[in-house]
């Protein structure tokens, strides 16, 4: 934009961005009107980028596409306050000899050489700030109690009070209790919590109306909605009880088996 390098072609990119659970969520769309240039994306030769930098966290990353729409997500962990997007399009490859009918008339007869890395189009650069919020990651311990229970074989979960309470057996609560500085802490976690999340939300469609009144459905509503979603679609077509477990402790099955790879290398 707001140069002559071109005429008849612009490129612009629309960017949504948005926070559920732990994760920043960036949607671009990509609106490029240069038939050439989208030839060169088409054969692989350029792709559209987004580059991603938060000045207070350092974090400065690139996400590539050959396609006119992307999706990212980012811990919310690595960035903080004010995050600044750019799009471009960008040589993946050296291109020699480039040539675009659209080209200025000053460009007639100068040979272009564009090097891979090198920006062919640059779109508009957009800000936005986040807003340091993690009372809903701390709010869920506090309406979950994990406790002994010395009559029962295998784990169960009451939902009938303000706490979801899980019982665990005597040897499976020890090592649950020991699990506090271990390596494998979010695996144990999720070892217990997922399921008896996944138990909660399967009940939560049953029986709305008698659970609205506890404090624990009370902030898992508040939640959700903080987060673009509605606990009240758990367990229908929109959201089965395992994907809201997993959105409301981020993604366990990834955080497990991110210890479990730690716990190797340091073996090795």
């Amino acid at each position: 934009m707001n140069n002559d390098d071109y005429q008849k072609t612009s490129f612009s990119t629309k960017i949504d961005v948005k926070e559920e659970f732990g994760e920043v969520k960036i949607e671009a769309q990509f609106y490029l009107d240069n038939p050439e240039m989208k030839r060169l994306i088409e054969n692989h030769s350029c792709a559209y980028l987004i580059h991603v930098e938060c000045s207070q966290t350092c974090y400065r990353q690139m996400f590539e596409t050959y396609q006119e729409h992307l999706e990212i997500s980012i811990a919310t962990h690595q960035l903080r306050g004010k995050i600044v997007l750019h799009s471009f399009v960008v040589a993946k490859e050296t291109i020699h000899s480039y040539k675009n009918e659209y080209l200025s008339d000053w460009y007639k007869d100068i040979p272009l050489t564009f090097e891979k890395g090198n920006i062919l189009a640059i779109g508009e650069a957009i800000e936005t700030t986040l807003i340091d919020d993690y009372t809903e990651f701390l709010n869920l311990p506090s309406i979950v109690t994990v406790t002994k229970s010395l009559k029962n074989d295998y784990m169960d979960v009451d939902i009938y009070s303000n706490n979801i309470t899980i019982y665990l057996p005597e040897y499976e609560y020890h090592q649950y209790a020991m699990s506090a500085h271990s390596p494998l802490k979010n695996t144990i976690l999720a070892a217990v919590i997922v399921p008896a999340l996944v138990y909660v939300f399967s009940k939560i469609s049953e029986a709305n109306a008698d659970l609205e009144e506890y404090t624990w459905y009370q902030v898992l509503d508040k939640i959700f909605q903080e987060n673009n979603y509605r606990l009240e679609d758990v367990g229908t077509d929109v959201l089965s009880p395992l994907k809201a477990a997993q959105l409301i402790l981020r993604k366990p099955l990834k955080a497990s088996f991110e210890e479990i790879e730690k716990v190797h290398r340091m073996e090795d």
